[in-house]
């Protein structure tokens, strides 16, 4: 059995073995690897500075991108502006050619090349015959009345068959002579 010992400083020491048995015993259960642990630190430090550096220069390209928009603004509002106005002057254009044109159509005979005009105002005889230059001066004239101004074309709608007339080209010139001083869809010969 183990007694106490007779001298003071022995008791003090005793105790004290056991309490640094106790740390050394704590101290080889530590952790010995605090070398990887820094250089993990380090590691993620490293790619967070790198990632930072992106970011910052990313930051830089964004301002730089942000600025040149504000110099830009003006002129995109601009460019809107006249990209609005340039639509609502085709609606216009395309308004007025609609106001502007009156178009009649000239049917062409798909046996014989004879031309003539269908006239829905003659119920009873609706289809005019066009045989010369004063019947189709008649027409013209005719037509200008009702225009009231806009601009008179006609459109010689020749037969869907295979087969095409006027067959001669005199009848065509005939034709284009009788109808020159008006717009109309007559071919000129080399054209």
């Amino acid at each position: 059995m183990i007694h106490m010992p007779r001298r003071n400083v022995t008791r003090f020491f005793i105790p004290l073995i056991d309490v640094l048995i106790l740390l050394f015993c704590i101290f080889l259960l530590m952790e010995f690897d605090s070398a990887r642990e820094v250089d993990k630190q380090v590691e993620i430090v490293s790619e967070q500075s790198e990632s930072l550096d992106l970011i910052q220069a990313e930051l830089e390209q964004r301002t730089t991108e942000l600025r040149q928009f504000e110099e830009d603004r003006p002129k995109l509002i601009e460019l809107a502006e006249l990209r609005a106005e340039l639509e609502r002057l085709r609606k216009a254009s395309q308004r007025n050619l609609q106001q502007q044109a009156f178009v009649r159509i000239i049917d062409v005979n798909g046996k014989d090349g004879s031309i003539s005009f269908f006239d829905d105002r003659r119920p009873k005889d609706p289809i005019v015959p066009i045989v010369g230059p004063k019947s189709a001066q008649a027409l013209i004239d005719r037509h200008k009345e009702e225009a009231k101004g806009r601009q008179v074309y006609y459109y010689f709608l020749y037969p869907r068959t295979g087969r095409r007339f006027p067959t001669t080209a005199g009848q065509e010139q005939d034709y284009r002579t009788w109808f020159k001083g008006v717009a109309n869809s007559l071919v000129k010969v080399g054209s």
